[in-house]
């Protein structure tokens, strides 16, 4: 069984193919606190501290880091994560106007449907992760399919065939050589206020018109 994640924070884990640098810089434009870690080529990113700095709704960090948009140069994007109970794996795929993909698995399930998310299939997880030759996609597909295990144990078992790094930081949520970065509490504020703003305008319309105003916070989220 995966050892469980230092103070709480949960399971999760993005791989970017940036120098820590550029992640860095990145980390701290965004909403939580994040541990990343040089990883064979690529930065591993995790949460230090399981809420975000923003307001509800997009308090929970490991939420809020897996929908995060990847800077383009740094495509394809992977990521892990054990959430309400699911395992969650998404990519990022490298291309202009490329929308983020995702596969979400249940305990006793395996893979479940969700009609709002673009999907992720087994070839495009092979590609993203550069992994064509050494994994075969029936044993990939084969561990989606099946509902054995606990989220982490499927996401531990994905990362190994996929020949990706950061089993640690996915599993302790720390590994030799992390460092620790903090967002902006000035991009934060900022997030915040673009948030309140927008429920205010949307809360406006509805009592003048009586209907929705098409509006979503999603705009929001998708600024950070």
């Amino acid at each position: 069984m995966a050892a469980d994640a230092r103070s709480g924070t949960g399971h999760g884990l993005l791989l970017v193919r940036r120098s820590p640098a550029s992640v860095g810089r990145w980390l701290r434009k965004g909403l939580v606190a994040a541990t990343m870690a040089p990883l064979d080529g690529w930065t591993g990113v995790t949460v230090s501290e399981h809420t975000a700095r923003s307001a509800a709704p997009y308090d929970t960090a490991l939420e809020v880091l897996a929908a995060r948009p990847a800077p383009r140069g740094g495509r394809p994007v992977l990521g892990f994560f054990d959430l309400q109970g699911r395992a969650v794996v998404t990519v990022q795929p490298a291309g202009v106007r490329k929308a983020q993909q995702w596969v979400v698995w249940e305990p006793r399930t395996g893979v479940v449907e969700t009609p709002s998310l673009p999907r992720l299939g087994v070839p495009g997880l092979l590609e993203a992760a550069g992994a064509g030759r050494s994994a075969r996609a029936d044993d990939v597909a084969g561990v989606l399919r099946s509902g054995d295990g606990t989220p982490l144990d499927v996401l531990v078992t994905l990362l190994g065939m996929l020949g990706l790094p950061g089993r640690e930081l996915l599993e302790r949520g720390d590994c030799s050589g992390a460092s620790d970065v903090e967002p902006s509490t000035r991009g934060v504020q900022m997030f915040d206020r673009l948030v309140a703003d927008e429920a205010q305008h949307r809360s406006e319309w509805e009592a003048a018109w009586g209907g929705s105003s098409g509006g979503s916070p999603d705009g929001a989220r998708e600024a950070r």
